[in-house]
């Protein structure tokens, strides 16, 4: 049994009880039989606490020490009484069964005890180590993700630099025909603008806006953006529909934020539909979300890219920058939101955006188109 520190304190406590119980017995009277009877019942106190600080050796070391204390006064005072000292003998016994019994089982609980605190400890260091793993991963991501970054933009930039560079010399010969140099003149015009826009959208991408949230009406926007795309689609000949459950909730959102997402997905929806047909926007409450989705029946996307189609600068149209859905992904990310696609049973895609439910009774806004 170790006893050391606090527990110097603890032993001489149980000594002193112990020792207290003990000249209780020497010093009552032997007619007093119901006191003696409780008193020896006393010694189980300091017994079963010994056991538990201490363990099995503990209480096995009070037993002995109440024993002793106890066994002369059995000799002394009930020798008169042999059925009486005979019991007095066996509950002696009582009290090193009780101790070892108790001792056997807080040895164990506290092993248990050790075990798990153990476990805990490694599980922290762990999980300490995990976050350090986690944080060199994303630092890993960042810096993968800003070199793919740079080589996508520099791969699209060099192209319509060519044709530029090309344009140019072509422009600079005197021999030129009127006609010839209007031609190119237009395709450097039309690739200037190609480059601005792809300048503008990777701005857009590598320094997105803040969202200035407020409480939106969700019905509003979906109206809204089916109004904006509604000539692209006649164009086209694509239906566009929208379909809202009835007392849909406001959200938190910032509505131009949100409008441009939508409205790039239904443009992109009317441009992989050359055939014609319906692009449906729904609003359906889903838990603390609305779920905004925006069906097509076009050609839909092969299921390898699936996955890859938030990617910056990946893209499956020929004349696309592969900026927009990234660009996307990034502002319902910023609104606490998720976007996600998948492919239909039948033919087209379907695009999720969930934004978060606005807080309270807020009166809902929208800003106008």
């Amino acid at each position: 049994m170790r006893v050391s520190g606090k527990n110097w304190r603890r032993a001489a406590i149980l000594a002193a009880a112990i020792a207290a119980v003990a000249l209780l017995h020497y010093n009552t009277p032997v007619s007093y039989v119901w006191v003696h009877s409780l008193l020896q019942r006393a010694y189980y106190i300091p017994i079963l606490l010994a056991a538990l600080w201490f363990g099995w050796k503990g209480g096995l070391a009070a037993a002995t020490l109440a024993g002793v204390s106890y066994i002369p006064h059995i000799m002394m005072a009930w020798n008169f009484e042999p059925q009486y000292k005979a019991a007095q003998y066996i509950e002696i016994g009582m009290f090193f069964a009780i101790a070892a019994l108790t001792g056997v089982l807080a040895d164990h609980e506290r092993a248990q005890r050790h075990k798990v605190e153990e476990t805990a400890s490694r599980l922290s260091e762990v999980y300490t180590q995990l976050q350090k793993s986690f944080e060199q991963l994303r630092r890993a991501d960042r810096l993968s993700a800003l070199g793919e970054l740079s080589a996508g933009l520099a791969h699209e930039v060099r192209n319509p630099l060519g044709s530029i560079e090309g344009a140019v010399q072509i422009l600079g010969r005197r021999d030129l025909e009127l006609e010839t140099r209007q031609e190119f003149a237009e395709m450097a015009a039309r690739e200037v603008v190609r480059l601005k826009g792809l300048l503008t959208h990777f701005l857009e991408f590598a320094r997105p806006q803040q969202p200035r949230i407020v409480a939106s009406d969700i019905e509003l926007l979906l109206q809204s953006v089916a109004k904006l795309a509604n000539e692209t689609g006649k164009m086209a000949q694509v239906d566009i529909l929208v379909e809202t459950a009835a007392a849909l909730p406001s959200v938190s959102i910032d509505p131009e934020q949100i409008r441009q997402v939508l409205l790039n997905l239904v443009i992109n929806a009317v441009q992989a539909m050359p055939n014609a047909g319906e692009i449906r926007l729904r609003g359906i409450p889903d838990g603390e979300f609305v779920r905004i989705e925006v069906e097509d029946e076009g050609v839909g996307i092969p299921a390898d890219d699936v996955e890859r189609i938030f990617d910056p600068f990946f893209t499956t149209r020929d004349n696309g920058t592969g900026l927009g859905l990234s660009i996307a992904y990034q502002i319902v990310n910023q609104h606490g939101g998720h976007i996600a696609a998948r492919r239909n049973p039948e033919r087209g895609m379907t695009f999720t955006v969930m934004l978060p439910l606005a807080a309270g009774n807020t009166e809902p806004v929208l800003a106008r188109s």
